[in-house]
């Protein structure tokens, strides 16, 4: 080797020391690296107790120093691995060093015995060195003592050492006439990695190419099967002086190079007659994994130079470079898409678990499906069972033209049967090239793509979900997953939407039936039920409480009495007042109510309303004796339509108070059997409105649009 290169190595192995304390520590044994003639190059590390005191006695570090230079010169001379035993019986591993067929240097290892050092053999030594003797029959000691075994194991872990090491030197050696290449591949690098956009990313690389080449036009394009929804080739990036010299390659070789992941050389401009004017080019891989995902074209070298063997090589690793920092890009566009995806589909989430109107619900499916897929046309279409045809229920961007035509469809024989019989999604990405069997029933000219699902519930196909592109469309995996939620989601909140909508008729229906139950035992009330519900609401409606508490104030007054259901009717229908005994079982009847309201879970504020609603704010009601805000909201607002219903009602013991002393009665009891913020409250109902109260006998309103019900 070279005496350059050999000064250059030992400023190398020089290095090494870190490596060699690292090494002699793990594997504890004494190491040092040494030059061919045995002259140390490193400092030796990890010295037993016993060669320590050796090499600080003259005599003694003069035979170590011997010793080792006789092994290492042995191993450089033998070119492989010398076990050697030293004056003072302990073992030496020296191996060589070769870099490019030549030993450069030898590594060393050792200072342990086969067997314990005998006593008279360190007491001979101690005598030659004049070393204290018990000193060194003690250092002896420390002596590690091996088997054969591990000795191998060491051999051969001191030989994958060497070979390393060797092959780092070699490959360095080999390498340093590329360092201006491998410079040049480290900013690429960066330069290409600094973007996560795609086009940016290819401009970058793609300039940076340029540079080092001196090219003036080249482009940078992604193959079709790496975007599954790309045409052939995606462009991301071209630069050219003029857009007379733009350079794309043609397909066929493209197509070369993703065979061959080679580089391709062409004419851009063949039909020039110079090589200037032909402008030579190359055409090489962008790989990831192995896998050719683009191709990197250059062209335009000054003096139409062609692009030589070491370019082809050199660009190719770049192609590497730009390929990763394509890849991550593409995966980045692919990660934001799926983002924006999940988030939009979450946003419809909400709004379709949110909502029991139906049309919102259609809407904002609809909405979803055509921003996020990017289609044209949606269509979402309801299965009649009756007679087997799909009804058009929703839609976008159809004309009322094309709506009409497809109001009612036989889907048998078209792609819509299809998902109807199979119950999974089907696709078309050209209607134009499908055969009949796959086509819509019903399409315009200019619909050339489709994607239709299955809506359903509860296992339960409902209709189909269809949306259409304008264009030859290839459909990607996460867009029918993503449409197949949709549809899932809408079909949910579609069953959801008319199961509410028959649990508000049944329970509309029990309240009418209850309050009717009601008025039928009590002749002498009559319409009290329905007069102190709508009383209630508009108190309520006076104080600004919500629609849901209105709503529930309403359906506590026409609750309010049920439990006098219990009551005897003896008692109930008594013409003159009540006994202590009697009146006692009279006042059981809110507590009776709540528990019959209890097990059908209507909602908790109006229970509390009916239990409570003969509290006294100023204490001593029942059936609690609560007082003041004590008493639920609620039961004080029907305290007050009850009262004043109860004052304007004839009794066959009495006359009905007219309204205005009714009134006057209110105002005089506020503060002890009334809240007076509710009695003012009720003072501000238009006399009209308490009017037409007044005249309610019949039915309670419809609770079909009473949403609170429910909360």
């Amino acid at each position: 080797m070279e005496k350059e290169k050999l000064i250059q190595y030992y400023k190398e192995l020089k290095h090494l020391q870190k490596l060699q304390e690292t090494m002699s520590r793990a594997l504890g044994v004494a190491a040092l690296v040494t030059y061919p003639d045995g002259c140390p190059l490193t400092e030796i590390t990890n010295l037993c107790s016993f060669c320590a005191l050796l090499n600080a006695n003259q005599e003694g570090r003069d035979r170590c120093v011997a010793s080792r230079v006789a092994t290492a010169r042995a191993a450089a001379r033998a070119e492989k691995a010398v076990l050697h035993t030293c004056h003072a019986g302990l073992v030496h591993l020296a191996v060589p060093l070769r870099v490019a067929g030549e030993t450069v240097a030898v590594l060393m290892s050792g200072n342990v015995a086969l067997e314990p050092l005998a006593e008279e053999a360190v007491a001979q030594l101690a005598q030659e060195t004049c070393i204290e003797r018990e000193e060194l029959l003690a250092a002896s000691k420390t002596v590690p003592v091996w088997p054969e075994e591990r000795l191998s194991t060491v051999t051969e872990m001191m030989r994958a050492v060497t070979e390393t090491v060797a092959q780092l030197l070699y490959t360095k050696q080999e390498l340093q006439k590329k360092v201006n290449e491998l410079t040049a591949l480290f900013e690429f690098s960066k330069i290409v990695s600094g973007s996560l956009q795609v086009a940016e990313a290819a401009r970058r690389g793609l300039q940076a190419a340029l540079e080092l080449t001196g090219a003036t036009s080249g482009s940078v394009i992604m193959l079709g099967k790496a975007e599954p929804r790309a045409a052939t080739v995606e462009v991301a990036a071209t630069i050219e002086p003029s857009s007379e010299l733009k350079i794309i390659p043609a397909g066929e070789t493209i197509a070369t190079v993703e065979r061959e992941a080679a580089a391709a050389h062409f004419n851009s401009r063949p039909q020039e007659s110079t090589p200037e004017e032909k402008r030579p080019a190359v055409a090489v891989p962008l790989t990831v994994g192995g896998k050719v995902t683009g191709v990197l074209t250059l062209a335009g070298k000054p003096g139409g130079q062609h692009f030589s063997k070491e370019e082809d090589i050199f660009l190719t690793t770049l192609g590497t470079a730009l390929g990763l920092a394509m890849e991550n890009a593409r995966l980045f566009r692919k990660v934001q898409e799926r983002a924006a995806m999940l988030e939009r589909l979450i946003e419809v989430g909400q709004v379709l678990s949110s909502h029991l109107d139906v049309d919102l619900v259609l809407e904002a499916a609809m909405q979803s499906v055509r921003d996020v897929l990017g289609a044209q046309w949606c269509l979402l279409r309801l299965l009649d069972e009756n007679t087997g045809e799909l009804v058009l229920r929703a839609s976008l961007g159809i004309s009322a033209k094309l709506q009409e035509g497809i109001a009612r469809i036989q889907p048998e024989g078209t792609l819509l049967g299809k998902v109807l019989q199979t119950g999974e999604p089907v696709v078309a990405g050209d209607l134009a090239a499908k055969e009949l069997g796959m086509r819509p029933p019903l399409y315009a000219a200019e619909m050339r793509a489709v994607a239709s699902v299955p809506v359903r519930a509860g296992g339960k196909i409902l209709g189909t979900l269809t949306v259409y592109h304008s264009v030859p469309y290839r459909w990607g995996e996460e867009e029918i997953g993503y449409l197949v939620t949709i549809a899932s989601q809408t079909g949910l909140a579609m069953e959801n939407a008319r199961l509410y909508s028959s649990l508000r008729e049944h329970y509309s229906s029990t309240v009418q039936a209850l309050a009717a139950a009601l008025e039928a035992k009590d002749m002498y009330t009559r319409g009290h039920s329905v007069r102190v519900a709508k009383w209630a609401r508009a108190c309520a409606r006076e104080l600004e409480l919500s629609p849901e508490e209105q709503e529930q104030i309403y359906l506590s007054g026409l609750l309010h009495d049920l439990g006098k259901i219990g009551v005897r009717e003896d008692i109930l229908l008594k013409p003159g007042p009540l006994t202590p005994e009697e009146r006692k079982e009279m006042q059981k009847h809110p507590e009776v109510g709540a528990r019959i309201l209890e097990p059908a879970r209507f909602p908790a504020a109006v229970i509390a309303a009916v239990r409570h609603h003969h509290e006294d704010y100023g204490g001593g009601g029942y059936p609690a004796g609560l007082s003041g805000e004590e008493i639920p909201l609620l039961a004080r607002i029907i305290r007050v339509a009850d009262a004043y219903d109860a004052m304007t009602s004839a009794r066959p013991y009495r006359q009905a108070f007219t309204p205005e002393r009714a009134r006057e009665e209110l105002k005089r009891c506020a503060g002890q059997q009334f809240d007076p913020r509710v009695v003012d409250a009720f003072l501000r109902i238009p006399q009209d409105e308490i009017k037409d109260i007044a005249k309610s006998e019949g039915y309670p309103d419809s609770l079909l649009a009473q949403n609170a019900f429910f909360a």
